[in-house]
């Protein structure tokens, strides 16, 4: 019905234009070819900066955008001669519309936007033209009616947070360990916003008996991010761990990781350059390489049915001591298609060809909806060609939720979705993969225990259960909760033994009348050691408080408790007691201005 009113609008629209063309000639001048078109964009008098503004073409249906300036003016590029529709489009307003007939060359437009309050929208018209309007310019409007973030990008003019922590063990030779974080966020003008964040964590050796001497684990980090609109944003970030282990006859050597990364998105559309180096790092293969990526994604064809999206990534990693340098190129395509609104098919392609061969791998997947909140997932992905399995493949660093960068021998997903909006939420997925690469799988980013790790060896069968849950109770309480737990066992039954569990859970609680958070972690993992004998197992509990202390600042005091114990542990950091065990006590400050 949208679609055939459209049709017989543009078709109203065109037969105006052959009436026009048709009628006697008048002694005024002829029809300019060239439109200019100004206006301003308000909302109860107010200018509304920021809002894209779009000129539609109703005979061919082309369209031209622009944005509106901090002022509320905009200028559209000069336009062909035609009807137009123009368009104004923000988050948060019900977008305007306003119709031009090339009577003059110049043309002055005043667009008022009305908040959208929940409301049906009383003007209709944007929805009549959406199913005759192109897949590029529906989608513009799709992401800019998108809500946005307020944390992320309508920012006051300069906000700053700073927390400092120190921990301090029962015993002397457990290691102390201080972190500090900084960040600053500000608005240089009424578009461009600027964040800078800073992290730095250090573990202290009470061995040498020496005030700030040589740590045995320490990692820094710092990024910087620039957004110039709502939808573009440029991101730098600096990051450098290093920490000492045991584990081998070559005695004690030290791992350091070195990460450089540079992104800009633009809407859905991303793009990526990535610098990593590393020594040491995998337990397998204790030798160092340095790695340069450059990926990308974009989004292709988006309609109200289906959706297409490209992902490609370009990598080149060397390995000094080998002489070799391994190159690949990864080309991934993803697409959903709604059959009924139920009913979500999810398709898509990944593909890697490297100098060692090439690896397709077909998958699928669907999202039914049993009711409005509820909903049941599953995928399935297969490797239908497979490169050669005798070359050389260093293993990968990534972190337990990536998925992007594996590509098994199979993987099948299947998980239940349900909830009645973000603030009341659960969600599990059970995950069955056939790992055909080596891996060091991480638990968490560079500020917690950022040195442990899971190495996933060829030929495991990972299998694992990922759980989350929140809850808010009214506006005062609110509770989540996120837990993971598998096992990755050796698919030969001569090699069972090599079985390695993970168990990891974050319990975080925030109670708004006192101002209080309460966060909970627990991971447990064991993997043998590299003499076939030995199983490292450690178990880590950490919990942590803050309470506001009420000033005119806002001010945080934090307190925390973190208990550990390691059994036959490759980290000097763990192996520093006999017993293998350390309880630290927690203090700091967080503050927010």
């Amino acid at each position: 019905m949208r679609r055939f009113r459209a049709t017989a609008l543009a078709a109203a629209l065109a037969g105006l234009i052959s009436v026009t063309i048709a009628a006697p000639a008048q002694p005024a001048a002829p029809l300019p070819a060239v439109l200019q078109v100004l206006g301003t964009v308000t909302n109860a008098a107010h200018p509304v900066g920021n809002a894209l503004i779009i000129a539609l073409n109703l005979q061919d249906f082309v369209s031209t955008q622009t944005y509106s300036a901090s002022d509320g003016s905009f200028s559209m590029p000069a336009l062909r001669a035609g009807i137009y529709k123009i368009i104004a489009v923000k988050q948060g307003f019900i977008p305007a519309i306003a119709t031009i007939i090339p009577t003059s060359p110049k043309h002055r437009v005043a667009l008022k936007l009305e908040a959208d309050k929940g409301k049906k929208n009383a003007n209709q018209e944007i929805w009549e033209l959406r199913g005759s309007l192109p897949a590029d310019v529906l989608r513009e409007i799709d992401q800019v009616m998108q809500p946005v973030q307020t944390s992320s990008y309508e920012i006051p003019r300069i906000r700053g947070e700073l927390f400092s922590l120190t921990g301090v063990s029962n015993q002397t030779a457990n290691p102390a360990f201080a972190q500090t974080s900084v960040g600053v966020q500000g608005r240089l003008n009424e578009t461009l916003q600027v964040g800078i964040r800073g992290n730095m964590q250090r573990f202290e050796d009470p061995n040498d008996e020496v005030r700030f001497g040589t740590p045995i684990a320490e990692s820094s980090d710092m990024s910087v991010e620039v957004r110039s609109s709502p939808r573009n944003a440029y991101r730098v970030a600096s990051t450098r761990s290093s920490w000492r282990y045991n584990d081998g006859p070559d005695g004690a050597r030290e791992a350091d990781i070195s990460a450089h990364n540079f992104e800009w998105r633009h809407g859905d559309s991303r793009v990526q350059v990535r610098y990593f180096e590393q020594e040491n790092l995998f337990r397998d293969t204790p030798v160092g390489s340095n790695l340069i990526e450059v990926s990308g994604d974009i989004p292709l064809m988006q309609t109200r049915k289906s959706d297409l999206g490209v992902a490609v990534r370009v990598t080149q990693e060397t390995v000094p001591s080998a002489a070799q340098i391994l190159r690949t190129a990864d080309i991934t395509a993803n697409g959903t298609y709604t059959l009924v609104p139920a009913l979500l098919v999810h398709y898509g392609l990944s593909s890697r060809i490297g100098v060692d061969g090439q690896e397709f791998a077909p998958r699928t997947g669907a999202e039914w909806k049993l009711t409005e909140k509820t909903s049941i997932i599953g995928s399935a992905m297969l490797k239908v060609l497979d490169r050669d399995p005798a070359a050389l493949n260093l293993p990968s660093l990534v972190f337990l939720s990536e998925d992007a960068r594996v590509l098994p021998k199979y993987t099948y997903t299947f998980g239940i979705v349900s909830g009645k909006d973000d603030g009341n939420r659960l969600t599990a997925i059970a995950t069955i993969t056939a790992i055909d690469a080596p891996l060091r799988v991480v638990f968490s980013d560079a500020y917690d225990q950022f040195w442990d790790g899971l190495y996933v060896e060829t030929g495991d069968i990972r299998r694992d259960l990922r759980v989350a849950y929140r809850h808010e109770f009214g506006n005062r309480f609110a509770v989540d909760v996120s837990t993971t737990a598998g096992t990755a066992t050796r698919n030969d039954p001569t090699q069972r033994n090599r079985e390695k569990t993970y168990v990891v859970g974050d319990l975080q609680s925030t109670f708004n009348p006192t101002r209080t958070t309460l966060a909970v972690s627990y991971r447990e993992i064991e993997q043998p050691r590299e003499n076939g004998v030995e199983s490292y197992h450690t178990e880590r509990i950490n919990v942590r408080m803050a309470q506001s202390l009420y000033l005119p600042i806002d001010i945080k005091l934090l307190l925390g408790l973190e208990l550990a114990r390691a059994d036959n542990s490759p980290y000097l950091i763990d192996t520093l007691t006999p017993e293998g065990t350390s309880k630290k006590y927690i203090g700091g400050l967080a503050l927010n201005f």
